[in-house]
């Protein structure tokens, strides 16, 4: 059975000094079954592309996925991936969290993501909101878009694991 991951990729980019990260949504049975159409959709250079962890959901917040071919109602929740970073009085740089959120709106998921920011976080902000159902490879999911319904799911798992994606 498909099921919708969210994976947390790395590795490094010409113009980058450091090892640079970014998140990419992928419809699979298994994860490893992602990695070709995670290489095509790396930014950056192909050599030592590798995945950090992902997410795996069938469900969250009282909706289960569904994929179709048809796009959900306009009016219709949606599932968005807040990438929340804030700064510890004791490290240096910026911190991250990746919070999964059903919402009607990038409003509404920026205002529940906040929510999630850790306690000790100085200056918390939402860096980025993706609505995941605009960011799926057409080609790789056939067209399929996530709709989410009413209904029972597993709790989200997550796993962070370093793997190449040409390994």
């Amino acid at each position: 059975m498909d099921k919708l991951f969210i994976f947390l990729l790395g590795g490094k980019h010409p113009c980058a000094r450091i090892e640079v990260h970014d998140i990419v949504p992928a419809i699979a049975r298994h994860y490893r079954e992602a990695f070709p159409q995670l290489l095509r959709q790396w930014f950056g250079t192909p050599e030592g592309a590798h995945v950090d962890g992902w997410f795996c959901l069938d469900g969250l917040e009282g909706y289960r996925l569904e994929f179709s071919a048809e796009p959900p109602a306009s009016d219709a929740p949606r599932l968005y991936l807040i990438n929340l970073g804030g700064y510890l009085a004791h490290a240096f740089g910026e911190q991250h969290k990746y919070v999964p959120v059903v919402a009607h709106d990038a409003a509404e998921a920026k205002r529940k993501g906040k929510q999630q920011a850790e306690r000790e976080w100085l200056l918390p902000h939402a860096d980025a909101v993706i609505d995941v159902d605009d960011c799926l490879l057409i080609d790789r999911v056939d067209g399929r878009h996530i709709r989410l319904r009413p209904g029972e799911h597993s709790p989200p798992s997550w796993t962070n694991h370093y793997e190449l994606l040409d390994g």
